[in-house]
């Protein structure tokens, strides 16, 4: 029995190992076209800000090491087309040309995505996006042969912000251009505009409802040309350096003309992986996922959601059934001295699908308010008007305010309402929170605004 995998970074290699561990004598083939494998892309802005000290600190498994488990790992390997009925993928070597046909009894794809770029900013010195651990080498380079000074971000989502942290840690100015009218536009507004009033209080240009119309360039120091000004519908900025973070789309192009079932390049699959072609399995950022509270496939492309449908995968092609009903969309994120977090719908999301729902946003402390250092800590909740039962969550605040949506996405999870969410008996301690805990008070306010006869009592 042979598995071909095509991708060899989070989804592709977690499915290759499920796959192994659980199927006796099978032959795993896994095609990637680049050089670089199993390694955390989330790492990437903290290894080029410096937080990270060492590039093979974000690297799980190196080549040699995934040989030696017994897999037959073939790197810059592209896959250039697959013959569903046949049952073959067929590749072609980046180093000499040759192209080959591998045939497969189960075959996952886990080519993950490709960065979006503008039209017209290809080719241009100074300007980068951030996808591959490859694309992190040359920023990095970049900035210390070209003593980097000025930069602009395009694009203010979680790797935004996220490189906005980097860059200022290595000394250079950095601001945010965002085309939306917010920052960090998966969060709502009234919680994104907390972590945007910080970043202006610290001196960051935030410049929102902005979009990119084209970078010019110049000579610099006799070096030839490179970026010298990022120009929008509105203003123009100065850079020595452009990152371009404008999101990504599935990495499918080679599938274009098959009978894959996709969503705008993303590939259909159910809960296990499975797509709607016979022993064929997708994950990763190049496939939906079922996100369960919003009750349809969605694009999330995230490491949680790769490393898990990796699994499952190789679980299902053994046989193995597990209880998933599907993800949240739970996530983090940190910019300097700020974090914020969420899981489950947003108002957006909710009036989107048009939902009868109610929300709340309250400001608490962190700590008792007689605590030293007590900071402010913002809990938003969604949740549906029929019976109160929490649909969403959100925080913002400072360091260690992230973490605390974990008792929220068990919450969600198990369709727990405001009202029980209202005197659970969370731990209590000064230097850790108030006798009536932040996820309390923000339940007993949405409580307030639901009728009487839905509490449980």
């Amino acid at each position: 029995m042979r598995l071909v995998v095509i991708g060899a970074v989070a989804a592709g290699l977690s499915g290759a190992y499920s796959a192994m561990k659980n199927i006796e004598n099978l032959e795993v083939i896994v095609l990637e076209k680049g050089t670089d494998v199993s390694y955390g892309a989330c790492g990437m802005p903290y290894l080029i800000g410096g937080a990270i000290d060492e590039e093979a600190k974000l690297i799980a498994k190196d080549a040699e090491e995934i040989l030696a488990d017994g897999i037959d790992l073939r790197l810059r390997h592209e896959a250039v087309g697959v013959d569903f009925s046949l049952r073959e993928v067929y590749t072609r070597s980046l180093d000499t040309g040759e192209d080959a046909v591998v045939p497969y009894d189960f075959l996952l794809i886990g080519t993950g995505a490709n960065a979006v770029r503008i039209p017209g900013t290809e080719g241009i010195e100074g300007v980068f996006t951030l996808n591959t651990l490859e694309d992190s080498r040359r920023i990095k380079s970049f900035i210390n042969e070209k003593k980097v000074k000025k930069a602009v971000i395009v694009g203010g989502g979680y790797k935004g912000v996220e490189m906005l942290e980097a860059l200022h840690d290595l000394g250079i100015k950095a601001e945010i251009i965002e085309m939306e009218e917010s920052i960090l536009n998966t969060f709502d507004p009234d919680v994104s505009a907390i972590t945007e009033k910080y970043l202006r209080d610290e001196g960051f240009g935030i410049h929102l409802g902005e979009k990119l119309d084209h970078l010019e360039t110049d000579s610099y120091d006799n070096t030839g040309e490179r970026v010298s000004k990022v120009v929008t519908d509105k203003s123009e900025y100065e850079a020595e350096l452009v990152i371009l973070a404008l999101g990504v789309r599935p990495a499918t192009g080679f599938l274009e003309g098959t009978n894959l079932t996709m969503t705008k390049g993303a590939i259909v699959t159910d809960l296990e992986g499975r797509t709607n072609v016979p022993g064929v399995y997708a994950a990763g950022d190049c496939a939906m996922i079922f996100d369960f509270v919003a009750g349809v496939d969605r694009y999330l492309p995230l490491g949680t959601n790769s490393n898990k449908m990796g699994k499952l995968s190789g679980l299902s092609m053994a046989g193995k059934k597990v209880s998933f009903k599907g993800v949240q969309s739970s996530g983090y994120v940190k910019i300097l001295g700020m974090e914020q977090s969420q899981t489950g719908m947003t108002d957006t999301a909710a009036k989107k699908m048009g939902l009868d729902f109610g929300s709340v946003l309250v400001r608490t402390r962190d700590k008792s308010s007689y605590y030293p250092d007590s900071r402010n800590l913002y809990v938003k909740l969604t949740y549906l008007n029929k019976d109160g039962r929490l649909i969403g969550a959100q925080m913002a605040g400072e360091t260690g305010t992230a973490i605390r949506i974990q008792g929220l996405v068990p919450a969600i999870y198990a369709n727990l309402t405001v009202y029980d969410l209202e005197y659970m008996d969370f731990g209590y301690a000064p230097p850790f929170n108030s006798v009536w805990d932040s996820i309390n008070v923000a339940a007993s306010k949405a409580a307030r605004n639901l009728p009487e006869q839905g509490r449980n009592c």
